[in-house]
């Protein structure tokens, strides 16, 4: 197989995983969601680039979004932004950086990274009120929480994640 057979492949896993992640493996507590759903789309974005980032985000929360209790509405491309934009930045930060990656050195990254995801979700989680007249104040008690969970995952993921691309990166070699 081709080294842009192998990519897409591998991009088309990474959105099938984060719809796994997103819509099967998560645990909803209210109004909140647990979920490591980003890490399909940091792990592309590692290996790719930030545009394979992108795409696994947007085609995996798309695909999600239609399968779960919401399908399309009028925000639905507002919460595809959000995990595009984690899978954008991540393939950037990714492409700067060279050498080894370590789970000491991706955390604080990852944490950045995290945060600006949960900033935007919330900015989104605001505009999606002001769509459908709900009331914001209902989700404000549950930020501090999200960012929270974004200490753990960030945690998790560096963790995770250097020791399944150093994999994979030799895997693709053979």
């Amino acid at each position: 197989m081709n080294k842009n057979a192998k990519r897409l492949v591998t991009d088309g896993l990474c959105a099938a995983l984060y719809v796994v992640l997103a819509s099967y493996l998560s645990l909803s507590l209210g109004p909140m969601k647990l979920s490591m759903d980003g890490l399909p789309i940091l792990l592309g974005a590692m290996l790719f680039g930030p545009a394979d980032g992108a795409v696994i985000a947007l085609v995996g929360n798309f695909l999600s979004q239609l399968l779960g209790p919401y399908g399309l509405s009028a925000t639905t491309v507002l919460w595809m932004l959000p995990p595009a934009l984690l899978g954008l930045l991540t393939g950037l930060y990714a492409r700067r950086r060279s050498g080894e990656l370590t789970p000491r050195g991706l955390f604080l990254p990852l944490l950045l990274l995290l945060a600006a995801d949960t900033t935007l979700t919330t900015g989104v989680m605001w505009a999606d009120c002001q769509v459908y007249h709900y009331a914001f104040a209902t989700y404000t008690p549950y930020i501090v929480w999200r960012y929270a969970a974004d200490v753990v995952k960030g945690a998790v993921y560096a963790l995770v994640l250097p020791p399944v691309i150093k994999a994979l990166r030799r895997e693709s070699r053979t």
